[in-house]
């Protein structure tokens, strides 16, 4: 399915490039004029809407009654802070570094029946074009620091990690300028593969007299965003993009969990070796976000039966499947069990475990 995404504004990856674990989700760094107590209370309140929008996946999550009631009592919420300065455009910024405590704010979206985005989160290639005074080149950290500092930025806002082609040789064979120029998004997703993802942001990025001008394509396995803006600054045009990926992909990974019953599907796991093949598979299984428990209820040999106990869909768990690329579809297990142990019809889906690092 394509969908066409237009948001104008003045003033605007198979599922499979190596996930990364986003280790700072629950801590966010505020700017403030001064130390001082209502400072800080403001600067708290702000940095906790940052931390829930990026633990929900949702921009929106301030419209929710239970989230504006813990807004108002912000600093229960709050662990630690501490002030430190930093160098922004050539002056110096006074920023206050919060850290929250992050079993109370899941709590706060469990109990507000709001979803949970797991640290572990695919990364997006971004592979984008400017068009300024020195012509048409790719984006990078040489041609254009600051297309990429604000990219950065937006992304750390929503806790999604970006990623940047090396731009060498291989890859300027596989896709040149004018390709990404003209959208040739066929050429895109085979030079994309060198990075194993089609979760990708591309594009054309215009500066005009006194504006900028973005034309964006957000690209996953099965879907085509088309993300339009512009706006006087760049950092106008790249946040709500950056924005419109992170609820994207927050809609598609964040589990809705409940206090309610788990839900239960068996899964056939091969290519289970050795002890270590089975620690690990198992250590894997109960550190996606979507399982509770994952319980082996047979084992021969290299092949196992696995029983998940799931806060969600095993659907919403292939997906984690498909992102982290340790378990693949199994068309061809050649079953070691009979329906003896197990009635065929109890058994929802067949992987192989690929014991990557």
């Amino acid at each position: 399915m394509k969908r066409m995404l237009v948001l104008l504004a003045f003033g605007l990856m198979c599922s499979g490039l190596y996930a990364e674990v986003m280790k700072s989700l629950y801590d966010v760094r505020v700017p403030v004029t001064q130390r001082g107590e209502a400072e800080l209370s403001g600067a708290v309140v702000e940095g906790l809407n940052t931390v829930l929008v990026r633990v929900s996946g949702r921009a929106d999550i301030g419209q929710f009654d239970s989230v504006r009631q813990a807004l108002r009592q912000a600093r229960s919420l709050l662990l630690q802070y501490r002030y430190d300065r930093e160098f922004v455009d050539g002056e110096e910024q006074l920023r206050v570094a919060l850290s929250f405590s992050e079993p109370e704010v899941n709590r706060l979206l469990l109990q507000s029946g709001l979803p949970v985005w797991d640290k572990n989160r695919p990364q997006t290639l971004v592979w984008l074009v400017v068009d300024d005074v020195s012509g048409r080149q790719f984006v990078s950290e040489e041609t254009h620091p600051d297309v990429v500092a604000a990219l950065r930025e937006a992304a750390a806002a929503r806790g999604l990690p970006l990623a940047f082609p090396v731009l060498d040789i291989d890859d300027r064979i596989q896709l040149n300028i004018d390709q990404v120029w003209s959208m040739q998004l066929d050429a895109v997703r085979r030079a994309a593969e060198r990075y194993r993802t089609s979760h990708v942001l591309t594009g054309r990025i215009t500066r005009l007299s006194t504006r900028w001008l973005g034309n964006f394509v957000y690209l996953s396995a099965d879907d085509e965003a088309f993300v339009d803006h512009q706006a006087p600054m760049v950092a106008e045009i790249l946040t709500p993009t950056v924005n419109t990926i992170a609820d994207e992909l927050g809609a598609r990974y964040a589990v809705l969990r409940s206090e309610g019953d788990s839900l239960n599907a068996n899964i056939v796991v091969s290519g289970v070796n050795d002890f270590r093949d089975y620690a690990r598979l198992l250590t894997y299984l109960e550190g996606v976000a979507v399982i509770e428990h994952a319980n082996p209820v047979w084992v021969d040999g290299s092949q196992l039966i696995v029983q998940l106990h799931l806060q969600g869909s095993i659907d919403k768990a292939r997906q984690f499947f498909q992102l982290d690329k340790k378990l693949l579809e199994d068309e061809n297990p050649g079953l070691a069990f009979s329906d003896s142990q197990l009635p065929l019809e109890q058994i929802h889906s067949y992987y192989r475990w690929q014991n990557l690092p």
